[in-house]
């Protein structure tokens, strides 16, 4: 997918940068008005499901368009991911298959479940007690805006979304369960071609009493409100295997706070950033996947240059370099650094660790009181300078203005 999904100045400079607005599919998916729905806020415990993903902050942008921000980015604000959960033996909720309306803050009830149930098609022989927390992919939202590099965001996307779930479940004190979905999972669910399962995870713990397998697929209801049929995108992301890792979270005392703070900065003030802060955040460590580059462009006392971890293996300035590199975003000009986020394979799995470790970045600098923006769009080929691996994914790091 590499070479489909490249970005050059050649390409940059030939593609027009008009979208038509009025055009984009909508960015969250509806079931019908006549299914049960059940205020997240009304239930203390299911505060770690509301914490995963929601609005942030809304705003009316034009009379008949919407900005939502959410816990976790998304590139474009394109939002290509959606939340389901089966809920069983939780006091006070229905047991049911639910989808997360995250929008209203609400879940929705596709389907009402007793001794039947999704989890042998999440390869659990007994009921399980508690949720199974299922994160699908809507690639045409991705598509529409972004091409085929759309498989890029869509992945580092659905990292962001299990980050933030780890966190969640971690700072509430829950148990993550490993889950191993089948394919036909997306069947039963009712997905179409447009919509595919990522990752899977279990939030609770597996009983010793016998579950039956559910055999009728649950309504269908498209993810958007128009779609193509030959986006060649949905074939190749039904082609990629589930996410199936759980990733190790680091614990914030301030979590709650830092996860509805969360902001992509787009202006930086270089003077209000520490050295320690700097060595902090350089110091974070990535899943074994990853290989990170650091590149200082300005700091107090500490030397510009490239960093493994904390140490400089190659001083200069290379602020020029890393805006350029950057699609010659300006903004990057008022970075203190940058974190280059590389993989020895570029594969689907590694973009999803990319994306976990950089949702942890954002609340790591929530903490220290600096900003950061994850940045998907660069020259590939530009970065062979610092790395021989190929360049998944840019963090950009500076003081808060």
């Amino acid at each position: 997918m590499r070479e489909q999904t490249l970005l050059s100045v050649e390409s940059v400079a030939s593609r027009s940068t008009y979208l038509d607005w009025n055009t984009q599919p909508s960015i969250f998916k509806r079931y019908p008005h006549f299914c049960h729905r059940i205020k997240l806020s009304e239930h203390p415990q299911l505060y770690w499901l509301q914490q995963t993903r929601c609005v942030s902050n809304h705003t009316i942008i034009a009379p008949h368009s919407d900005y939502y921000r959410l816990n976790v980015p998304s590139a474009g604000n394109l939002h290509p991911i959606e939340i389901y959960v089966q809920l069983r033996n939780i006091e006070g909720i229905m047991s049911g298959i639910y989808h997360l309306d995250v929008v209203m803050g609400e879940l929705v009830l596709i389907a009402e479940i007793a001794s039947e149930g999704i989890e042998r098609y999440v390869g659990v022989q007994e009921r399980f007690n508690g949720a199974i927390v299922m994160i699908s992919l809507i690639s045409f939202r991705s598509f529409w805006k972004y091409g085929l590099r759309g498989w890029r965001y869509l992945y580092l996307d659905l990292g962001h979304q299990i980050s933030a779930l780890g966190m969640s479940v971690h700072h509430f004190g829950k148990r993550v369960t490993k889950m191993s979905p089948m394919a036909e999972l997306n069947t039963i669910m009712g997905f179409g071609d447009d919509e595919v399962i990522g990752a899977v995870y279990g939030i609770g713990e597996i009983s010793e009493r016998n579950v039956k397998t559910l055999t009728k697929a649950l309504i269908h209801v498209s993810p958007c409100d128009y779609t193509h049929i030959d986006n060649p995108l949905n074939a190749i992301v039904r082609s990629e295997k589930i996410y199936r890792e759980i990733p190790e979270i680091k614990s914030y005392a301030s979590f709650i706070e830092c996860n509805m703070n969360r902001r992509s900065a787009r202006v930086f003030d270089p003077t209000a950033m520490s050295d320690v802060s700097i060595l902090a955040l350089l110091r974070l460590k990535p899943p074994k996947t990853l290989d990170i580059i650091g590149i200082v462009l300005q700091a107090q006392s500490m030397q510009p240059g490239v960093y493994r971890e904390d140490v400089c293996i190659k001083s200069g300035d290379f602020l020029a370099e890393s805006v350029h590199l950057l699609l010659n975003q300006r903004f990057i000009a008022r970075a203190n650094m940058v974190l280059l986020i590389t993989a020895e394979n570029f594969s689907a799995s590694n973009h999803v660790d990319a994306g976990i470790y950089a949702q942890q970045l954002y609340l790591e600098c929530e903490t220290y009181g600096v900003g950061c923006s994850g940045i998907g769009a660069f020259y590939d080929d530009e970065a062979a300078q610092w790395s021989n691996y190929p360049l998944l994914y840019v963090v950009a790091i500076g003081g808060k203005r």
